[in-house]
């Protein structure tokens, strides 16, 4: 059995039997792992506030055969219990969770996928942010890092910087200047306002620190929202359950689902 120092997000937790919790952890190299926390609920238990949701701790493990971990000693250096205190950050932040975990495995480490999703959750629980905008930043950021990255320099088509109307199509991961719209026809593309595909180019190519950095309001954060998260589901090729209970929040917003665009 080998021993292994860590520092990580817990993104997920289980409870089961008297006192024990299995937690998922997105570490700071940001491979996704599993770790069983034998009696860290019981009563008085010192362990237990660093293997919370959303706290990011120093965990020192066991690595047993297979890749399991079990813990030995854990350390809280910042928690973000801030995003519980109320329905929709805790929402939001719960879809942040299972999206990342979705798209990240243990056989691969995306540093910057743990630094996105610490950026989000730090965005969501100060409120100084719409949490419209922050999800749809978050959603095509994390697929852009994941691999999926759109091709929003030139249209896709014959090449040209786009300069008027500009179309996007979800499937092709590509956009269309008016001209070249016309002549090939709609297809998957869809009309996509200039506010909207600015904010998607500057989701798509700025230093992490600034993903959230801009204004958005109206129409174009509304089709932001439609577009990123149509986006999100489509190269996840997934539903999400907390996807759901957010939207329950909202019923009356009606967003525009995954494979429709």
């Amino acid at each position: 059995m080998q021993h292994t120092t860590v520092k990580g997000l817990v993104i997920r937790e289980t409870d089961f039997g008297e006192a024990d919790r299995y937690i998922t952890v997105l570490t700071e190299r940001g491979a996704r792992i599993e770790v069983l926390c034998r009696g860290v609920r019981r009563r008085g238990g010192r362990l237990s506030a660093a293997v919370r949701l959303f706290c990011w701790s120093e965990l020192t493990l066991y690595e047993g055969r297979g890749g399991k971990f079990t813990l030995n000693d854990a350390a809280i250096v910042h928690s973000f219990w801030d995003v519980t205190r109320d329905m929709e950050t805790y929402a939001l932040s719960c879809y942040f969770a299972e999206l990342a975990g979705a798209m990240t495995d243990t056989g691969e480490e995306m540093p910057a996928v743990t630094r996105l999703f610490l950026y989000a959750l730090r965005a969501v629980a100060e409120q100084k942010r719409d949490p419209a905008l922050v999800k749809a930043a978050f959603e095509l950021r994390l697929m852009a890092e994941s691999g999926f990255a759109p091709d929003l320099s030139v249209c896709g088509a014959c090449g040209s910087l786009i300069e008027g109307a500009v179309y996007f199509s979800v499937r092709d991961g590509a956009v269309l200047d008016a001209d070249c719209f016309r002549r090939l026809g709609s297809g998957n593309f869809h009309p996509l306002p200039r506010g909207a595909y600015a904010a998607m180019a500057h989701i798509v190519t700025s230093d992490l620190p600034r993903v959230f950095a801009f204004a958005l309001g109206g129409e174009s954060l509304q089709a932001l929202g439609t577009v990123c998260e149509a986006y999100a589901l489509y190269y996840a090729d997934r539903g999400f359950g907390s996807l759901d209970f957010y939207h329950s929040l909202f019923p009356a917003e009606g967003l525009s689902k995954g494979k429709e665009l």
